[in-house]
């Protein structure tokens, strides 16, 4: 039968569509030219080692039987291949040669849709031949095999050409069935997420013609063989000759290759691939496994910040204890009874505050709060402690310019979240800076006493300051305020610390046996006397060594927002050294200190991110990924920001443990007043830490209760609260 060029151009454009059916998401189940992703991304160099394939093609003579059979006779032809060469006791990696139409979600994981060339074994249709063939494998137990890829005929039948001529990029197969792949674009497959580089598609072209597109063309002959074959209305795709291709495409040079070593060859090299990917998976998963923390390592964290907790509250050890237990001589949380006009000033990091706090107590207690954001420049943050005060000033009397109050003496209170050691509650001297803080001439010198000179300096306005509180504690008492049971405050964010109200009898550091006092761990130290070291990895190394307090805060390098970006930049920038990112070119971009942020983390972890968007994310980095580039981010992302919410709800669970027993209960209900953004912008931060708090401190009911105004109303707080003592 003779078909004009017009008509097999009409059946050029009909299978056309078909493609784009098949490549489709929503069309695909009903296409007939099914458009199956193989998970085979580019032509192997076939290096690596030697597998071995099994290929199912020639097994005939079981083609009838059940599923247990036909799996159960290939592990006893690969048994008995592996026994001649002499290879049994090796578990090499092997490719397997599946020339049926399978869904693939991977590439060691294929789904029969349907069996075709005379096949019919019962029970294997809409299973995996993966698991199939394992399972007959391990029945026989005498031999292993570590299957990496199931390839269809097609594929390795362009693997195969492919490696003889780079130039290849479409395998047809011509014989007792007929079928064809070919390289397709990535961006077009609907199926796949994903749109940079190609994939390979296995078309499964012989059910063109399924839904009656070839009727026309078909005659009576087509029908008869079609009504006496095994699959009656399926497979009519007939074979087409070179020159017709030729002559119907004649702006492409199409150059057929006749594959000599059939599919095997080709199954072997991208079983070799797969073989390398995995190899790159398993080193990726070595990097990362060292920041996947066991519950025996979270539960020697929390037993190690107890001691560092108790050489912190104790006399002879408080000099030298790394989390230093500082009395902040708040005494009490508010009663109700706190009334009036505060001023708040919240210095913590490259943004200060200043806030008008007013108070009203009665039946109807409210809290009213006006603010006003400022920057810090970081020449002034590392600059002269003349320099900050003065800033800081500036910015007080712009505040108060801006409320029309610069007449009023009003009581204040200073939220300063560096590390202090109070005498008073209006009195406390600087330990050390940190969060990227150097100004000169501060430590060991009382921050109140440096802020009142300034004030004086400037000559406009006289304040009365009440109070220096840590934002820590700050956050405690806003939420105290509250809900009367919150006696731990936590800040999960550009820094982290935590402080809790302990028994006076136990601050050995302060006078007096009755009540309790507030105080602030300043537990980002932790870890600073080398107790953390076996946990602490060389990315966290490379950040502490480069930082500006290199050997201070390592506890806190470990889990706060300002350096978990930086510890991600170390391991992206080793794992593309490593070639498994980027192309294993290391850009300016990932060369630049601090360019991965802390909040491209929180975006890139989103559950709602699709891989597309993180890709986004990465390019607007500077960072030219592919996506498969940006599931390894993500897996590194999640690596990183899960270890700190876990090391942070190590730490908790030692201080409500420690509340627990300095109160003699089999149980503890208690409230944590939570501030930062890490904790409430993170996808999963919050969570995590709730859950090993849990695990950790089975005998503590934990409620964590966001400060949703700051510490800037804790100060105005506490301010108030010392003011009515002060009365």
């Amino acid at each position: 039968m003779r078909f004009s060029d017009e008509t097999l151009r009409d059946i050029m454009a009909r299978f056309r569509r078909e493609m784009e059916n098949g490549l489709g998401r929503d069309i695909n189940p009903t296409a007939t030219v099914k458009m199956l992703p193989t998970f085979v991304r580019s032509i192997p160099d076939g290096s690596g080692d030697q597998p071995f394939v099994c290929n199912l093609n020639c097994l005939h003579l079981v083609h009838t039987h059940y599923f247990l059979q036909l799996f159960d006779h290939v592990a006893e032809c690969l048994g008995d291949f592996m026994e001649k060469q002499k290879i049994k006791d090796k578990k090499l990696p092997m490719g397997f040669t599946f020339s049926f139409p399978c869904a693939h979600s991977k590439l060691d994981e294929a789904v029969l849709l349907t069996w075709t060339k005379r096949f019919k074994a019962s029970g294997v249709e809409g299973m995996d031949v993966v698991k199939l063939l394992n399972k007959a494998i391990k029945k026989r137990g005498d031999y292993d095999a570590d299957i990496m890829a199931v390839v269809n005929d097609t594929v390795g039948t362009m693997m195969t050409c492919g490696f003889d001529d780079q130039r290849c990029e479409v395998g047809i197969i011509i014989g007792t069935g007929t079928n064809a792949c070919y390289m397709e674009e990535l961006r077009h497959i609907d199926m796949v997420e994903g749109d940079e580089g190609r994939m390979c598609i296995n078309t499964e072209w012989g059910a063109f013609g399924d839904d009656g597109t070839l009727e026309d063309i078909r005659t009576e002959f087509d029908r008869e063989i079609d009504r006496g074959s095994l699959n009656p209305g399926k497979q009519l795709y007939a074979r087409r000759l070179h020159k017709t291709v030729r002559r119907l495409v004649p702006e492409s040079d199409v150059r057929f290759l006749l594959s000599e070593s059939g599919s095997g060859k080709g199954a072997a090299m991208v079983t070799a691939w797969a073989s390398r990917l995995a190899d790159q998976t398993r080193q990726i998963a070595e990097t990362l496994a060292q920041f996947r923390l066991t519950k025996e390592q979270l539960l020697e964290v929390k037993k190690r910040m107890r001691t560092e907790i108790q050489n912190g509250l104790s006399k002879n050890t408080q000099s030298t204890a790394t989390v230093k237990m500082l009395p902040t001589y708040v005494r009490s949380t508010p009663d109700g009874t706190e009334n009036g006009d505060f001023l708040a000033l919240d210095l913590g990091g490259t943004n200060f505050r200043v806030l008008l706090v007013k108070i009203r107590s009665g039946k109807k207690r409210t809290v009213e709060m006006h603010n006003k954001i400022y920057a810090i420049p970081i020449e002034v943050m590392q600059g002269t402690g003349e320099e900050l005060f003065d800033h800081i000033v500036y910015c007080i009397s712009d505040f108060l310019d801006y409320m029309g109050m610069k007449n009023a003496r009003l009581p204040l209170g200073f939220t300063f979240s560096f590390p202090c050691r109070q005498t008073s509650l209006d009195a406390g001297m600087l330990v050390t800076w940190t969060k990227g803080f150097k100004a000169t001439d501060c430590e060991g010198e009382d921050v109140v006493g440096l802020l009142r000179e300034a004030i004086k300096r400037r000559e406009e306005f006289d304040l009365d300051v009440v109070a220096i509180v840590n934002d820590t504690v700050g956050t405690m008492m806003t939420c105290a305020y509250e809900e009367p049971t919150c006696e731990v405050g936590l800040i999960a964010g550009t820094g982290s610390n935590a402080c809790y109200m302990e028994e006076i009898r136990n601050i050995e550091t302060v006078d007096g046996v009755d009540g309790r006092m507030c105080v602030n761990m300043e537990w980002g130290a932790f870890g600073d006397n080398g107790c953390l070291d076996d946990i602490r990895t060389q990315y966290d190394n490379a950040v502490d060594d480069l930082s500006l307090n290199a050997g201070k805060q390592k506890y806190e390098k470990m889990c706060s927002g300002m350096y978990l970006g930086e510890i991600v930049r170390n391991i992206l920038t080793d794992l593309t050294k490593r070639g498994f990112l980027f192309r294993g070119q290391i850009s300016e971009t990932l060369k630049t200190r601090g360019i991965f942020e802390t909040k491209f983390l929180s975006q890139i972890e989103s559950d709602r991110l699709a891989l597309l968007q993180v890709r986004s994310i990465l390019q607007h980095l500077g960072l030219d990924s592919t996506c498969d580039d940006s599931i390894i981010v993500k897996e590194v992302c999640g690596a990183v920001s899960r270890r700190a919410a876990q090391i942070c709800g190590a730490g908790m669970a030692a201080v409500v443990d420690k509340i627990r027993e300095n109160r003699g209960l089999d149980h503890l209900d208690i409230t944590v007043g939570v501030d930062g953004t890490l904790y409430k912008l993170h996808p999963h931060f919050s969570r995590i830490m709730h859950q090993t708090v849990k695990e950790l401190a089975p005998k503590c009911n934990v409620n964590f209760l966001l400060s949703e105004d700051g510490s800037g109303k804790g100060a105005a707080l506490i301010t108030a609260v010392g003011c009515r003592l002060r009365q």
